[in-house]
């Protein structure tokens, strides 16, 4: 874990206010570490790793949900660009989301697994 704390990455964080809820996150990514290299016969193509973090805040609290999500990437990316394709890959879930709902009312239905 030190490790990941002393290596270099580009990074970039947004913030969003809606109401009174409140959303940061934070996205870094960097070229694959040596540690990396051995799963290079499971991901030939893995040039970088990224990894999204959220902090979800209601109102003056402090943020009481925290999401982390690492990605793999086939090409070198900037934390900008990662950014939007983070955010571009989690409209697509929603979006088809969506419409699942809507064709099969997920939502209502009461079976849990």
């Amino acid at each position: 874990m030190s490790r990941l704390l002393q290596y270099e990455s580009d990074c970039v964080s947004t913030t969003e206010s809606s109401y009174s809820r409140k959303e940061t996150r934070l996205y870094a990514v960097s070229d694959v570490f040596d540690e990396f290299v051995n799963l290079s016969s499971d991901w030939p193509r893995m040039k970088g790793v990224g990894v999204a973090i959220s902090f979800r805040q209601e109102g003056d609290t402090i943020p009481d949900h925290v999401q982390v999500r690492y990605y793999i990437s086939s090409e070198i990316l900037t934390a900008e660009r990662f950014s939007q394709a983070v955010r571009q890959h989690l409209f697509i879930e929603n979006k088809l989301h969506w419409s699942f709902d809507v064709a099969f009312k997920e939502d209502a239905c009461r079976i849990r697994r």
